[in-house]
């Protein structure tokens, strides 16, 4: 007896979009939800992720289609567009980009700090390394 294939859906857009569009559509609240705890850093070094755990959403695909698969190399052949597409931008002027948590840990944030009082208790967070 073979299993039914599973189907897995993926909201791109930035945080905010993404939790926008979940919230708005009740047909993503009828399947299972997953959360990734991946143990892998992100790859994607020319964009500044909010903490260092934070993966783009390609990243997230490719770690739960190898999950899904049972099938490490998945993940990897996934992958290596962006690890070319950001060794290209590097070696073509761009700079790695830490993530928030990090500037903000190491005292490099560098940006105005936010107004907007849940926006700066968040950031407060990252730093006291509390799990948002």
């Amino acid at each position: 007896m073979s299993s039914s294939p599973s189907v897995m859906i993926i909201i791109d857009g930035t945080w905010s979009q993404a939790k926008d569009i979940f919230y708005k559509n009740s047909l993503f609240r009828l399947p299972k939800q997953v959360q990734l705890k991946p143990s892998i850093s992100s790859q994607y070094v020319i964009r500044t992720q909010p903490t260092n755990t934070c993966l783009s959403t390609l990243e997230c695909a490719a770690v739960a289609l190898s999950i899904m698969e049972k099938n490490k190399s998945i993940q990897e052949t996934i992958l290596h567009p962006l690890q070319a597409l950001c060794s290209f931008q590097l070696q073509h002027g761009a700079q790695i980009h830490h993530s928030k948590e990090h500037l903000l840990k190491n005292g490099l944030y560098d940006k105005p700090m936010p107004k907007n009082k849940r926006k700066l208790r968040r950031m407060e967070l990252l730093v006291n390394n509390v799990k948002i």
